[in-house]
């Protein structure tokens, strides 16, 4: 199972757009917006995990902490990584692993957010989160799709990993909370 997440996460990084058709091309505006996102998204991160930890410690669900703790250092190295892709000459292979990174930690938090709603007995409003999640993704990358069309099985291989990383994630564990 764990090869084949890798062979497919190797695939995805290799799909990620080259860098001067997406406009990250050592561009220090871009990536400077993308840095003041994640410094948002990481105080929100510390600042729910704090309360979590303060407030319920013992009955709150590992799979929930473990996701929003992994998030942490996604988005971290994908703030540090957007940072390279303003001014290294080798902006492409930053690009990507900041893709990645940036994707999979955004996915992680949202994940964590849709399982404490589950966990504290909102259990039709999380899946109605989660499947919020993938139409939204899905309609985000189609409008991609519609606009670029050369890009398409580039987006959706990137929305096939937000889908799978949801279910997997959130939904299949979400029966079980």
């Amino acid at each position: 199972m764990w090869e084949m997440f890798i062979n497919w996460l190797s695939l995805l990084f290799l799909m990620v757009k080259d860098c001067a058709q997406c406009g990250w091309l050592q561009n220090p505006v871009m990536a400077e917006a993308r840095l003041h996102i994640n410094s948002f998204i990481m105080g929100s991160l510390f600042t729910v995990l704090a309360l979590l930890l303060t407030l319920s410690q013992e009955k709150i669900s590992a799979i929930i902490i473990s996701q929003m703790v992994i998030s942490i250092p996604l988005i971290l190295f994908a703030s540090l990584s957007y940072t390279k892709t303003g001014y290294e000459r080798s902006h492409r292979i930053w690009y990507r692993f900041g893709w990645i990174t940036n994707n999979l930690g955004y996915l992680l938090f949202l994940n964590s957010v849709g399982l404490m709603i589950i966990f504290f007995s909102w259990r039709t409003i999380g899946f109605l989160y989660f499947g919020a999640i993938i139409l939204l993704a899905s309609a985000y990358y189609f409008l991609n799709i519609a606009s670029q069309p050369g890009t398409r099985k580039e987006h959706l291989l990137k929305l096939l990993l937000w889908i799978v990383v949801v279910v997997i994630g959130g939904v299949i564990p979400s029966l079980y909370i």
